[in-house]
């Protein structure tokens, strides 16, 4: 399938490891979703000055945090897990 009619699939989930820095916080989020709703997702985080840098499973499974995994899903999101440090 190409990508454009993968991001026309309302049943299209894209799935990806995200590091977020913010000025207070840094996460890795295990992110699933509809390809559009992912990239707003990232628009916002940037929009309110978070650095946002793609990653992988392996980063995700090594880094080390110190508080509480959290899970969040919402209709057109799925935030699998975030660490936090």
């Amino acid at each position: 399938m190409s990508e454009s009619t993968n991001m026309t699939d309302v049943n299209e989930v894209q799935h990806m490891f995200l590091q977020v820095e913010s000025s207070d916080a840094v996460c890795i989020l295990n992110i699933a979703g509809h390809p559009y709703r992912l990239r707003e997702l990232i628009y916002m985080m940037i929009e309110n000055g978070c650095r946002v840098m793609k990653t992988t499973a392996d980063q995700f499974n090594v880094f080390s945090y110190d508080k509480e995994t959290v899970e969040v899903f919402d209709y057109l999101t799925s935030i699998i897990k975030a660490k936090f440090v």
